[in-house]
């Protein structure tokens, strides 16, 4: 479809809980979007809840996009402080008589909802307060007086869609505190911000005919189109929530030690693909092969195994003097130089970078000694005589205890076993001479020194 200039899009996220993973997902296409055209992306906060809203679930969501490098042109914009325009336009709604007072209790729209249920059929409101509202009541909140007809607009991923509004009863567009409600603001700010592209999650696609009669009702101009998007689905395939399933929360990513620009990656490729093999891309190459055509319309299962996979391909791509870098915030424990020594042996085994605890703290906690027979005390002293007056670089080492197991006569994994084990207490660690030589010498002599001196 013809786009026209100057694109405009947005992301609406509500500050009621931690950073959601389909927030960056909509922020990355939008973000796509824009930069294709020289648009401008703007980050506006949907903060009407007055209950639910926290600030420090709002500064979630500005660290994570920033995190993942999102970044957005205007905003934040906060619907919190753009009250008097929504009542304004409430007004203007009520004294062109496309919109009323509603004086109705919660017991009796209660009450209404099941007289529909008795009757088997859906609900609608039963317009009471239009024909005949109660007298002496002075508490209210503000429905829209639904037109009837058709809902028509384009979806640039579902094509054109088709609404009966006939089907839809009057709803309200302002609570009776005072506030809007997500319906009425949403498109209010949308036409006030001259949003030219509405792309979000598909859960908002039966939200649009209620957004778009009312923007009709105000007179202003619809957006030039929508695109709602797959959701993003549990690996079980149900709905992703924040209350069942961990990779919701996108903080996580980070705290687990995923790459932003892997993280980006992945996202991408949950519900669009390149029409080609290839599978890694930066978010500049994204740019401009992203197209809606190739969005798919069912959900897109998250899937762990390949993110780790995407992720690793990053880590491996990193200087190894970035990856330690990158390690620091992981390993607090471990000095910088120490660190750059290990990247080299790290690089090619995570593929997340909080899995580099697990093969470093063996730098920082002291394991028991194993129990060592005869013959393997025999070569742990072996090992010790090998390396004690080499120079102390991982490399040299190697050296040292290739020839120390030539002349034992045992292979590989009999020499090393013990000595993986005294000097890290793991089954699965850094190559042998990695576990020397991250190890002061000292240190990892007297580890030696101690096991053998048990086995005595």
């Amino acid at each position: 479809m013809a786009v026209s200039d100057p694109v405009r899009v947005r992301i609406a996220p509500s500050p009621t809980g931690f950073a959601h993973l389909g927030t960056a997902s909509t922020a990355l296409y939008n973000v796509l979007f824009a930069r294709q055209r020289n648009g401008t992306f703007v980050l506006r906060i949907d903060d009407t809840d007055v209950e639910r809203n926290r600030s420090e679930y709002e500064l979630l969501i500005d660290e994570s996009l920033r995190w993942l490098g999102l970044d957005w042109d205007e905003g934040p914009i906060r619907q919190s402080e753009r009250l008097d325009i929504y009542k304004e336009e409430a007004a203007k709604l009520l004294a062109s008589g496309k919109a009323y007072r509603c004086f109705c209790t919660p017991e009796e729209i209660e009450a209404e909802r099941k007289q529909a249920q008795l009757g088997k059929r859906a609900y609608k409101y039963s317009r009471r307060c239009l024909t005949n509202p109660p007298e002496s009541r002075t508490e209210f909140a503000v429905r829209f007086q639904v037109p009837g007809g058709e809902v028509a607009f384009h979806d640039m991923v579902r094509g054109e869609m088709r609404f009966d509004a006939s089907l839809i009863g009057d709803f309200i567009i302002v609570k009776s505190d005072g506030y809007p409600t997500y319906q009425f603001a949403s498109p209010v700010d949308d036409a006030l911000m001259k949003i030219t592209h509405v792309i979000r999650g598909e859960e908002h696609l039966s939200n649009t005919p209620y957004q778009l009669m009312l923007i009709d009702a105000l007179g202003y101009e619809r957006p030039e189109a929508y695109a709602h998007m797959p959701l993003i689905l549990a690996p079980d395939g149900s709905k992703l929530s924040k209350r069942k399933h961990p990779e919701s929360n996108l903080m996580l990513f980070r705290d687990l030690g995923y790459l932003p620009e892997a993280l980006i990656n992945y996202l991408a490729l949950l519900g669009w693909n390149p029409g080609t093999e290839q599978e890694l891309f930066t978010l500049d190459e994204l740019v401009p092969l992203f197209s809606f055509d190739r969005v798919q319309h069912a959900g897109a299962r998250f899937d762990w195994e390949k993110l780790n996979w995407i992720n690793g391909e990053y880590i491996r791509k990193l200087s190894t003097d970035e990856l330690a870098e990158r390690l620091g915030p992981f390993v607090p424990q471990v000095d910088e130089e120490t660190l750059r020594k290990a990247a080299r042996a790290l690089q090619t085994r995570l593929h997340k970078l909080a899995q580099a605890i697990d093969y470093l703290d063996f730098l920082w906690t002291d394991p028991a000694p194993p129990a060592l027979d005869a013959d393997a005390a025999k070569r742990v002293r072996a090992a010790i005589e090998a390396v004690k007056d080499v120079q102390w670089e991982p490399d040299a080492i190697e050296a040292a205890l290739e020839k120390a197991v030539a002349d034992s006569g045992a292979g590989k994994g009999k020499f090393y076993t013990p000595l993986r084990d005294i000097l890290t207490g793991r089954k699965v660690a850094l190559p042998i001479h990695y576990c020397f030589g991250l190890l002061p010498k000292e240190v990892a002599l007297a580890r030696l020194e101690r096991a053998t001196s048990v086995a005595a």
